[in-house]
């Protein structure tokens, strides 16, 4: 008579993985869709221009900003104000922000770009975007009420 051979456990049919179990599905979360700024006031539209905006925006994350999030999460476009489809960009965005400089000729070309951008139906409602030494007194309440009495427009002026 033969002897049988041994079965060596590992090869048991109850203890082989499926396929199944071996290529499990990963399940990935479909990316967020980035949040639209149109940023006026910055000269030129390069990706300079964009790290700026989002550099500010970080810094007021870390200020405990939670609407600002990570900068990442935002889609930075800049536009120049002076572009005939304005109104058309309003409609289909509603988060504007403007670029205050801190140089000295400031008021003057920024109330220019405001009112431009009043002029050829831009937004009516913006965020200041302004370096974080710049203060609420002077130029941003300024900027701020000027906009307000002579455009109709509101700038939102973040305190610190």
């Amino acid at each position: 008579m033969a002897a049988a051979e041994p079965v060596p456990e590992d090869t048991s049919p109850l203890l082989t993985p499926t396929l199944a179990a071996v290529e499990e599905p990963q399940t990935v979360a479909p990316p967020r869709p980035k949040i639209p700024l149109i940023v006026v006031g910055l000269p030129g539209s390069g990706a300079a221009q964009v790290s700026k905006v989002k550099a500010r925006l970080e810094q007021w994350s870390a200020l405990g900003r939670n609407w600002a999030g990570n900068p990442d999460d935002w889609d930075i476009r800049i536009v120049m104000a002076e572009t005939s489809d304005l109104a058309q960009l309003r409609e289909q965005y509603s988060r504007w922000a403007l670029w205050i400089s801190s140089d000295a000729d400031t008021f003057a070309v920024m109330f220019r770009t405001l009112r431009q951008l009043h002029e050829r139906g831009g937004p009516r409602r913006l965020l200041a975007l302004h370096e974080p030494h710049l203060p609420r007194q002077g130029l941003l309440n300024n900027l701020r009420e000027a906009a307000d009495y002579y455009l109709n427009m509101e700038l939102l002026v973040l305190a610190r």
